[in-house]
């Protein structure tokens, strides 16, 4: 008796555009719900709205659809949601190592265009309870959860498939013969372009300052190692703990320092 061969997913780039569709209809439809006054009066209510119906939600719809009907229906087996004991290790090394290079490279940005230092300002505000919900649970576990399982398992793998010519994730055998440097390639444009996209996914209008510059070129670092850590392990629970320890740091400096401060999504 053989043994029966899983069946490749066929979902691919066109999930994940689809993805990326849902999540600009949904965010703008958000932003202007946000703005009526009577929303806008209740901070709650306006961040819940941006960050569920805009953030969270588009995201989470494709993956789970593309899995269930044109995947294997399991998040483990299209797009690497496992965990491992490792992970936890590499997660807090990484975000660390991250966290530093992110404050380096924000540093180096503003010398070459000679603005003044800002000191830092963050702090847990009147409302600790309130911040730890957004500041702890919404962008520091909720927030990197959902936005792997997109950038590093959908849209990486959909790129790499699609560069491969069919669907050879280097865990379902492939009825292709795929040569390692058409695989190495490709692993490097789906890193590089899941990166790209991702630092685009987080734009918010045209850079004006070195803080916003460096903002961006801090997510885009952030995105190629993410990738390399996706490709390499096979898996999300590296680059999950990463993102998690990466924004969970904002929160601790915040914490800290006595004073609110942003979060990199």
């Amino acid at each position: 008796m053989t043994e029966k061969t899983p069946l490749a997913p066929r979902w691919g780039l066109v999930d994940a555009f689809a993805g990326a569709v849902l999540f600009l209809l949904l965010s703008s439809s958000a932003q202007l719900i946000a703005r009526m006054p009577e929303v806008s009066a209740q901070p709650g209510l306006s961040y819940a709205l941006n960050q569920v119906l805009g953030g969270w939600l588009p995201f989470v719809a494709v993956v789970l659809v593309a899995s269930y009907l044109r995947g294997r229906r399991s998040l483990a087996a299209d797009f690497g949601l496992r965990f491992r004991l490792l992970d936890i290790a590499i997660g807090i090394l990484c975000g660390i190592l991250l966290r530093f290079a992110a404050v380096g490279l924000a540093e180096l940005v503003r010398l070459i265009a000679g603005a003044p230092a800002t000191p830092f300002a963050g702090g847990v505000g009147s409302d600790p309870v309130w911040f730890v919900l957004t500041a702890v649970v919404a962008a520091s576990i909720i927030t990197p959860v959902i936005e792997e399982l997109y950038f590093r398992g959908l849209l990486l793998r959909s790129i790499r498939n699609a560069l491969l010519g069919g669907h050879d994730d280097g865990e379902t055998p492939s009825r292709l013969a795929v040569s390692d440097a058409r695989r190495r390639l490709a692993s490097v444009v789906a890193i590089v372009g899941s990166a790209v996209l991702f630092m685009l996914f987080h734009l918010e209008g045209v850079p004006e300052s070195p803080a916003a510059v460096s903002r961006l070129l801090t997510l885009f670092v952030f995105g190629l190692v993410l990738g390399c850590l996706a490709v390499f392990t096979r898996r999300l629970g590296p680059s999950i703990l990463t993102h998690v320890v990466f924004n969970l740091s904002v929160a601790v400096l915040d914490i800290a320092a006595g004073a609110s401060g942003p979060t990199l999504g």
